[in-house]
C-alpha cells in the first residue's frame, strides 16, 4: 500500500467480541538436544507453571534398568500457592500418587490422593517421606517447589526412565485446598517427550451423564408433579397416563444407563460397584425395579364407595415413600457424577462450578414444583374437607 494514503474505519459502532475458547494446554517438551540425565530437562506444563527435572543415574546401573535411579523435580508456579505433581497409571486423581508443597507450612510431602478435594488426601506415614533435597519458596512472585524422589519404592507408583503419566495441580491459596488448575499429561523422562493426556471414552461418560439428568432430573420429577399437581389438569385419567408415561421413560432412560455404567467400567478394566458412585446406582436400580414392578401389578382402585383394602393403602404408603427416597437418591448420584466427571476428564474449576450451579437451580426448581405445590394441593383438599 501506498504510505502516503490513509486508511479509514468505516465500521460504525464496532462490537468486541470475545476471544474464542482455548484448549487446555499441551505440555510443551524439552530440547530434544538434551541429555536429561546430565542438565535439567523443561517441560511447559501451563502458561503458569513450569517443570524441571533431572535423572539421577547411579554409575553402577544404567539409564535402561535404573536401580536405585533418582528424579530431581523443580515445579516453578507464577503465583503464590501450593502446587503439587503427582504420579499415576491411568490419568485420574483418585488412586494416584502425588508430592504437594504448601507454603503455609514450608512443606513438601507425599501423599496418596483418595477422593477429591483438600480434604480428600492422606498424608504418607512417616516411613515413607523419603524426599530429600526439597524446599518450597517465593522467589520474585514465582512459587517454586525443588525435591529429589526415589523413582522405585515399594508400596508406590513406579516411575520409569521411559513413558510415565503424571498429574499436576495448583491452587489459588498458600495452604492446601481445592485446585484452581489440573491436568494429566504423559512425559518421557529419558527423551524428554512430552504430550497430553487424552483420557479415552468421553462421548460414552457424556452420554451416561445427560440420560441421567433426563431420567432423574425430568421425567421422574415430572412424573411425580404429574401426580401432585393433578388439580391444575383436566379431570379424568390424564394425569395417571402421565404419570406412567414418564416413569416408564425414567425407567427406560435408567436401563440404559446403568448397561453403559456397567460395560464400560468393564472395558477401562474398572472394579465395578467399588466407589460410592456404582454403589448407589445398583441399590437405585435394583429400588427402582421394584418400584416399576409394583406400579405394574398395584392394588386395585376401589370403587365408588367403597373403602380402600389395607394392602391398597400400605402399597400407597409405600410407593410414596420409595418414590421420594429414590428421587432424593437420584439427585446426590447426579451431583456425584458431575465431580467424577469434572475429574476423570479434568474439566476446569470454574466449568464444573458453573454446571454445578446450573444443575442446583434447575434441581431447586423442580424440588420446590413438588414440595410447594403437592403441599398446597394436600392443604386445600385438607381444608376444604375431602
Amino acid at each position: 500500500l501506498d504510505a502516503s494514503i490513509k486508511c479509514t474505519n468505516t465500521i460504525v459502532n464496532p462490537v468486541c467480541m470475545d476471544p474464542p475458547p482455548t484448549e487446555p494446554p499441551v505440555p510443551t517438551p524439552s530440547d530434544p538436544n538434551k541429555d536429561c540425565t546430565k542438565e535439567m530437562c523443561e517441560n511447559r506444563l501451563s502458561p503458569d507453571l513450569l517443570l524441571k527435572y533431572q535423572v539421577n543415574v547411579p554409575a553402577d546401573t544404567t539409564l535402561e534398568v535404573c536401580d536405585g535411579c533418582t528424579v530431581s523435580m523443580e515445579l516453578i508456579y507464577n503465583g503464590e500457592a501450593w502446587v503439587s505433581i503427582g504420579f499415576s497409571t491411568d490419568g485420574q486423581m483418585i488412586g494416584s500418587e502425588a508430592v504437594i508443597g504448601e507454603l503455609s507450612g514450608n512443606t513438601v510431602e507425599k501423599w496418596n490422593l483418595i477422593s477429591k478435594g483438600a480434604v480428600a488426601v492422606e498424608l504418607m506415614p512417616e516411613a515413607q517421606q523419603t524426599l530429600t533435597d526439597n524446599s518450597i519458596e517465593v522467589v520474585d512472585g514465582q512459587t517454586i517447589m525443588k525435591f529429589t524422589k526415589i523413582m522405585k519404592e515399594p508400596n508406590e507408583i513406579e516411575i520409569s526412565s521411559g513413558d510415565n503419566t503424571f498429574l499436576w495441580a495448583h491452587g489459588s491459596t498458600p495452604n492446601l485446598s481445592i485446585h484452581t488448575g489440573r491436568a494429566p499429561f504423559e512425559l518421557n523422562l529419558a527423551s524428554g517427550t512430552s504430550e497430553e493426556l487424552t483420557v479415552p471414552n468421553k462421548s460414552a461418560w457424556l452420554a451416561h451423564g445427560i440420560m441421567a439428568f433426563l431420567a432423574w432430573g425430568v421425567l421422574v420429577p415430572f412424573a411425580v408433579q404429574a401426580s401432585l399437581l393433578r388439580d391444575l389438569l383436566p379431570q379424568g385419567p390424564l394425569w395417571y397416563k402421565l404419570h406412567r408415561a414418564f416413569n416408564a421413560t425414567g425407567f427406560a432412560f435408567f436401563v440404559v444407563i446403568f448397561a453403559i455404567g456397567v460395560a464400560y467400567t468393564s472395558k477401562e478394566g474398572g472394579t465395578h460397584f467399588q466407589n460410592d458412585h456404582q454403589k448407589m446406582g445398583l441399590a437405585m436400580f435394583i429400588l427402582a425395579f421394584f418400584q416399576v414392578s409394583g406400579g405394574v401389578f398395584r392394588p386395585h382402585v376401589p370403587e365408588a364407595g367403597e373403602e380402600k383394602s389395607l394392602i391398597r393403602k400400605g402399597w400407597e404408603v409405600g410407593h410414596r415413600v420409595l418414590g421420594v427416597a429414590l428421587l432424593a437418591c437420584g439427585f446426590w448420584q447426579m451431583f456425584e457424577g458431575i465431580e467424577l466427571y469434572a475429574i476423570k476428564y479434568s474439566l476446569s474449576e470454574s466449568s464444573e462450578n458453573s454446571l454445578g450451579i446450573a444443575y442446583w437451580v434447575w434441581i431447586g426448581v423442580m424440588s420446590a414444583l413438588i414440595v410447594v405445590g403437592g403441599g398446597f394441593f394436600k392443604w386445600k383438599k385438607f381444608s376444604q374437607g375431602d
